[in-house]
C-alpha cells in the first residue's frame, strides 16, 4: 500500500499555517511542536509537546523554516 498518496491528500486538506509535512510518514501540528534538535546528516529530530520525538527528513527544508519561524513569533 503506498502511504504517500493518502499522506498527501491529508496534507492537503489541512491548514499549512497549522501543519507541516516533516517527513514522508509524518505531518505536525506547529503548535504542538516542543523542540527542535539537529541530527545528523542534515536531518532534525521534532519534539512534540506529549514528548513524541519524529525525525524530519533533511528533504523538508521547508517545512524545517516554518517550524522555526512560528517559534520566534509570539
Amino acid at each position: 500500500m503506498n502511504t504517500a498518496a493518502p499522506l498527501a491528500a491529508l496534507a492537503a486538506r489541512l491548514d499549512p499555517r497549522h501543519f507541516a509535512r516533516v517527513h514522508r510518514s509524518a505531518i505536525v501540528n506547529i503548535r504542538r511542536v516542543k523542540a527542535i534538535h539537529p541530527w545528523f546528516n542534515g536531518h532534525h529530530v521534532v519534539t512534540l509537546d506529549t514528548g513524541q520525538q519524529l525525525r524530519m527528513s533533511r528533504y523538508q527544508n521547508e517545512a524545517f523554516l516554518k517550524l522555526v519561524s512560528t517559534r520566534d513569533t509570539p
